[in-house]
């Protein structure tokens, strides 16, 4: 009777999310592929998009804030409640001091390594072209065919980067979207503080309308499996960014130390693009060298190199200690996941498709065990 009940609530759960990641992908084929439809979710995204990032948000910090209540007061005489509002208030502080630190030091950095790069950028394609002539790296005839297309490039990257510093329509419409950005942020700021402060009841509430709405074993299923991907992407989520976080941090000394040029810039690229598992650290290795190919061809190689050796000692040693057990998917799963994630959503679903992938692959390995368990069946 007891296997018999696991096997219902294991197929129920596999019920749940695989008609949930069908809704998904439907859902996305069918606004893509529907243009009044598109507009209309489009509208209504812009419209939620404080709530989105409130949610996000609090997701982020839900850890921080954790570690803070349990950890650093755990044993404090103050009430629970006042422990939750402290807590809470100090982790949104503490995410506000890290994006200040982050926009008031690197950002500039960065604009002006990217600033300089594009008025030197002439200059660079010249210096590169005379290094691959004079060291024959090319024939004649292929230099030949190849000098048009790079000047026709060249020209055509500086006369886009001249309309848009001098276009006053792009530059007022960058500026309402940024504006429009940078409140939607700050009201999410807000809905994120509330998440955080009234967690319990939120969940409370979820629970109660599932419970009025669905039959019971469907929403114990709902709420197991919505525990478990919580759980999966709170360890994902937070493991790659300190991994990442490191990542950009060792590229940032050891390439000042080499006297890299664009440091700042290459640093920030590679610790970001470290954040998509298997093939982040490529991704953000390549228009880096691409970059420094056209400053000094030997700063590539020596940057090429680096890399390499920057991400065999995080794929053996960095990764392995933060992350732990986080995804627990065969390597050959982890590049399936990433790659149909890529191909559904882009960017951020090579991020994504592994912890829900990882979700699906416990919830399917759990009914099999347990089929296996029934007919008394061991595999080595």
């Amino acid at each position: 009777m007891k296997w018999s009940k696991l096997k219902e609530e294991t197929i129920e759960n596999i019920k749940v999310f695989s008609i949930s990641g069908i809704l998904v992908v439907a859902f996305y084929t069918l606004i893509n592929n529907v243009e009044p439809l598109y507009g209309v979710c489009q509208a209504i995204f812009v419209a939620l998009s404080p709530f989105i990032y409130g949610i996000g948000i609090a997701f982020l910090l839900n850890p921080l804030r954790k570690i803070i209540e349990y950890s650093w007061l755990g044993k404090t005489k103050l009430k629970p409640r006042t422990k939750k509002i402290i807590a809470s208030f100090g982790a949104l502080f503490i995410g506000i001091i890290m994006l200040f630190v982050f926009f008031s030091i690197l950002i500039p950095q960065m604009i002006s390594s990217i600033q300089t790069f594009l008025s030197s950028f002439e200059g660079y394609v010249d210096s590169a072209r005379n290094f691959f002539e004079s060291n024959n790296f090319f024939s004649d005839d292929l230099l030949k065919t190849l000098n048009p297309v790079i000047d026709k490039g060249v020209s055509m990257l500086g006369d886009w980067v001249s309309n848009l510093a001098s276009s006053l329509n792009a530059i007022l419409m960058y500026s309402v979207i940024f504006a429009k950005g940078v409140m939607n942020f700050l009201i999410g700021m807000i809905i994120a503080l509330y998440i955080l402060l009234d967690e319990v009841n939120l969940k409370r509430q979820m629970k109660k309308v599932l419970y009025a709405l669905l039959p019971e074993k469907t929403t114990k299923s709902i709420l197991r499996t919505t525990r478990l991907t919580i759980n999966t992407f709170n360890s994902f989520v937070a493991g790659k960014a300190v991994d990442s976080l490191i990542i950009g941090i060792l590229c940032y000394i050891i390439l000042s130390f080499m006297k890299m040029p664009y440091t700042p810039l290459i640093s920030v690229v590679v610790g970001v693009t470290n954040m998509i598992p298997v093939f982040g650290p490529f991704l953000g290795a390549v228009p880096s060298i691409l970059i420094l190919l056209l400053v000094d061809p030997f700063k590539a190689l020596e940057f090429s190199i680096f890399i390499l050796i920057l991400q065999q000692v995080d794929g053996n040693i960095i990764g392995p200690r933060i992350l732990g057990g986080a995804v627990g998917l065969p390597t050959l799963y982890v590049m399936f996941a990433i790659i149909i994630g890529g191909a559904l959503f882009g960017i951020v679903g090579m991020f994504i498709g592994v912890p829900v992938f990882s979700v699906i692959f416990v919830l399917v390995s759990e009914f099999i065990h347990r089929q296996l368990d029934k007919k008394n069946i061991t595999i080595q």
